[in-house]
């Protein structure tokens, strides 16, 4: 695993620390109740670009200070890297689905990135078609999981935050998508004694870890339905399904209904705004997917980049 380690995730810390914000740790009455464990809720939703993405962005753009950028993304990788880009004056592209909820779109072309809709629905055509490009878009590729310093940004500074603010927990429940911030979560978890159980939470819609899992080789593609949640669409790449393997304990399905419910449930009980991928987590343990009785669990909040319009839905 020598890619990615406490000693990476070290080094990243000061830049992410000095462009992104810590987020606070909340206790969650509601949630604690209904599983019967003591849940705590990392709010990156809170983050300054609404993303844990923002820093593996400046973790990795910093280390190698490309002449220009390009990034495919779903959204919040590519508000991350457009904002990271914009901050230390490198010129950046970021690719989309042609299916990008207009709220992250919109919020990557104010942040000073040339904003391209790929003709695909789905994230992994979309990544094809722009590596296809790169030559003509003129810039380095940055991938949102599939890179040691996106991954111990993400993930790495995450999890640093997390198991300072509460070093006695027994579980952290991750949104998966490629797999990065669970495996960046996951090396930090590693260097503990006892290391804290990482459990990752794909997508019924989207499943690419629980697939590599189940079946001992990675999907680099999935062939996934409609999803609410964007962010976790996708296969995943040989380094994470390997560097996963590892780092992550257990990799469980939420389901598309539960994740639906769980945004606005989080929204009317705490308050908090969340996108359907960052509340994976939270449909999972109220699903039963991840058992958190009589234990001190961390669930992470991804994400608060939700359009307004879906989200009124929901809440209706």
């Amino acid at each position: 695993m020598s890619e990615v380690d406490t000693r990476l995730v070290a080094s990243v810390r000061p830049v992410v620390a000095r462009h992104t914000r810590r987020t606070p740790m909340l206790a969650s009455e509601w949630l604690s109740r209904a599983t019967g464990g003591e849940v705590l809720l990392k709010c990156e939703n809170l983050q300054l670009t609404g993303s844990f993405k923002v820093r593996g962005a400046f973790a990795a753009l910093a280390g190698r200070r490309p002449s220009a950028v390009v990034s495919c993304s779903a959204g919040n990788h590519g508000l991350g890297v457009a904002r990271a880009a914009d901050t230390l004056g490198i010129p950046c592209t970021v690719v989309v689905p042609s299916t990008v909820p207009r709220v992250k779109e919109d919020a990557i072309r104010d942040s000073g990135a040339t904003v391209i809709r790929a003709p695909h629905p789905g994230y992994d055509e979309t990544q094809a078609w722009t590596l296809a490009r790169l030559d003509e878009l003129g810039g380095e590729f940055l991938s949102p999981f599939d890179d040691p310093l996106v991954i111990a940004g993400n993930g790495g500074t995450t999890g640093l935050e997390i198991f300072e603010d509460a070093p006695d927990l027994d579980a952290v429940v991750v949104p998966c998508g490629g797999g990065g911030c669970a495996i960046g979560i996951g090396v930090v978890a590693r260097a503990r004694h006892p290391s804290p159980r990482i459990v990752a939470v794909n997508t019924d819609a989207s499943p690419g870890m629980w697939l590599s899992r189940r079946d001992g080789r990675p999907h680099l593609r999935v062939e996934g339905s409609e999803t609410i949640c964007e962010g976790l669409e996708g296969g995943v790449s040989e380094r994470t399904y390997r560097l996963g393997l590892d780092t992550i304990d257990e990799v469980v399905l939420a389901r598309e209904e539960s994740i639906r419910r769980a945004v606005a449930d989080v929204a009317r009980r705490e308050h908090l705004v969340v996108e359907g991928s960052a509340a994976a987590g939270v449909a999972a343990l109220l699903d039963g997917a991840v058992d958190a009785a009589g234990r001190r669990v961390c669930v992470v909040l991804t994400g608060a980049n939700i359009d307004g319009e879906r989200l009124a839905g929901l809440l209706r």
